[in-house]
């Protein structure tokens, strides 16, 4: 093919996946997930609720509503495949069948005549695996919507501070990845020869292990090639066109250039992180070919009877429509990049300029700062200005109440045995070693008692109703201990258990109240609880705005990775819960001493 018509070839085929991107996502924000955020508010509305979350999500489930609901979320999953991965997989089989006259909307429809693979069990199962197992790995074609689908942070730190979980999660990591990897050509069997769900699968691993050697070198070696070449080129672009820019005396003039071009570049980013599943699809495709074809199988789309036979010359010229279509489309958001970077450019200091009070706390008494949930922690989290330290009460044996994390004393005190196991007098021969610094000294257990006394007038609590012994026992003798000291104002009372902050609310509404979760669905704003306290993941800026414009603080829990605190500290939160105080003041120094700059990449990354 000469060179010309080359360009041309992959113009129409980038074009293609463009429009085919732009009409499914469009089709999918538009009707596919309010649709499915109708159903789900009317599920919720039937049983008297407006949302389920990490703490109160079984009984949901277990109820008709429930079952309802899952088999919503199960279509949605289908609709997801196809036109994530099914679709693309067609394409590029028919464009490199050299069959590719065909409109962004006939591949939609095939995509979805697809699914009839699909709907038996073990097509299911496939399907859950390819939109939740999948990103875990990294490996192969996975589902936009659940592309960031990812374990918790807070469980992660579990898992790798243990050498044995460690072990196990990589153990299980590894595992899952062979096993993506043997069955990678599954789609191909199922979707261009037309096979069983069954005899994909059988012929995908034999496919594999007939050409792994290459298979490693031509895709995982050339795809680490492109990433290392586009980063190179993007790292390039951005030192190319904004170094100049910074020269220029007039303040606005360099911040508007310098917004313009980093909205340009973030675009380009973008587009190519849109491209990268028909990227994928396209190499994978090309390998099914090329390994079939070295074993004398010939391998032909058989269920798409419309693709029209091309040869080379239909590839010589790109239609004007397309031209126009292309470079309309160019220039609206070149036009649109214009407009933002004056405006921003303007109004520089009042948007991005605002550094917002974010309260630091203290995890576990002090974080690293000593051992975990010692009084010597909280003494230290309030010598580095920490507003709030976090802490866990349990009920012991004979009634009274002490501060520990986990289930029994195993990891901080060697003692296999749990709170209510054992009274306070044999609680308070144990010694709590600092598992953040090994030349840290074992503290003893403190009570909830020593805790009041030490931070009344100078840090607030986070009194976290943790463990088995976790009722509304608990709730009532802790608001009385509270109640006291007087220190109403300088508590709230939080809990993972939903029914225990109902319980709370309802009969000490004068207390303050912290609801700890890590998923929530539905309405969020309509949770109980004054402050809403989310994991990582669930912290994202739409639901951070929804909880403060509800009159409820918005906290994020636990923070501890250095990319975790710059993200963070950048962003409208009203608390950081974390195991490193003084990380995340650092963090707060930084963001405040950001040039413009590093202001612009920030959020452009952000965008």
């Amino acid at each position: 093919m000469k060179k010309r018509n080359q360009i041309a070839y992959y113009g129409r085929i980038a074009w293609l996946y463009t429009k085919y991107q732009l009409l499914t996502k469009s089709i999918l924000a538009l009707i596919v997930f309010p649709i499915f955020r109708l159903v789900l508010d009317y599920l919720l509305q039937s049983t008297g609720r407006a949302n389920i979350s990490s703490g109160d999500y079984l009984s949901f489930l277990l109820s008709i509503q429930g079952v309802g609901f899952l088999l919503a979320a199960l279509v949605v999953l289908v609709v997801l495949i196809a036109v994530d991965v099914n679709a693309f997989i067609i394409m590029s089989a028919l464009i490199y069948e050299q069959r590719v006259k065909m409109t962004a909307k006939t591949m939609l429809i095939v995509a979805l005549k697809s699914l009839r693979n699909f709907m038996k069990p073990s097509g299911i199962l496939v399907m859950l695996y390819i939109a939740l197992v999948v990103p875990l790995v990294g490996v192969g074609v996975g589902v936009s919507a659940t592309k960031n689908f990812e374990i918790p942070n807070f469980i992660t730190d579990v898992i790798f501070k243990n050498s044995l979980y460690t072990s196990l999660y990589v153990g299980v990591l590894v595992l899952l990845t062979v096993i993506t990897v043997r069955y990678i050509f599954f789609f191909h069997y199922l979707l261009i020869e037309n096979q069983s769900v069954t005899h994909s699968l059988k012929n995908a691993a034999g496919l594999m292990k007939r050409h792994w050697k290459k298979f490693i070198v031509e895709f995982f070696g050339k795809l680490t090639l492109l990433l290392v070449g586009l980063t190179i080129i993007t790292l390039v672009i951005i030192v190319l066109v904004v170094s100049p820019i910074q020269v220029v005396s007039d303040e606005f003039m360099r911040r508007s250039f310098t917004i313009f071009s980093l909205m340009t570049v973030g675009e380009i980013i973008a587009y190519v992180t849109l491209m990268s599943v028909p990227i994928i699809c396209s190499r994978l495709t090309r390998l099914f070919y090329e390994f079939n074809r070295e074993e004398g199988v010939e391998v032909r789309v058989r269920f798409v009877a419309n693709a029209q036979e091309l040869g080379e010359e239909s590839f010589a010229k790109i239609r004007l429509r397309t031209k126009l279509a292309l470079s309309a489309f160019v220039t609206a958001v070149l036009a649109f990049n214009l407009l933002m970077s004056v405006v921003l450019g303007l109004y520089f200091n009042e948007i991005f300029r605002v550094n917002r009070p974010i309260d630091i706390v203290a995890h576990r008494g002090g974080g690293d700062l000593a051992a975990e949930n010692s009084i010597l922690g909280l003494q230290r989290a309030i010598e580095e200005g920490a507003r709030w330290s976090e802490i866990d009460v349990q009920r012991t044996k004979d009634g009274h109440y002490i501060i520990n994390h986990d289930a029994t004393f195993k990891r901080v005190s060697d003692v296999d045995q749990s709170s209510s196991e054992l009274t306070l007098a044999e609680i308070e021969q144990l010694k709590v070693k600092d598992l953040f610094n090994a030349n840290g000294t074992a503290e003893k257990v403190a009570t909830l008692d020593e805790f009041l006394d030490a931070s009344k007038g100078k840090i607030g609590l986070f009194i976290e109703l943790k463990g088995s012994t976790a009722d509304e026992q608990m709730v009532d003798d802790v608001v009385e201990m509270v109640k006291a000291k007087n220190m109403q104002k300088e508590v709230a009372l939080l809990s993972l258990d939903y029914g225990l902050i109902q319980y709370v609310e309802a009969n000490y509404p004068e207390m303050d109240t912290g609801f700890l979760y890590f998923f929530s669905i539905g309405d969020t704003k309509s949770m109980v609880g004054d402050i809403l306290i989310m994991e990582e993941a669930e912290a994202t800026p739409d639901k951070v705005s929804e909880i403060k414009d509800a009159g409820k603080k918005a906290i994020v829990w636990t923070v501890n990775k250095e990319e975790s605190i710059d993200k963070f500290v950048n962003s409208d939160v009203d608390g950081i819960i974390t195991d490193y105080v003084v990380k995340v003041k650092e963090g707060m120094v930084r963001r405040d001493n950001r040039s413009d700059i590093e202001i612009i990449l920030d959020n452009v990354m952000d965008w």
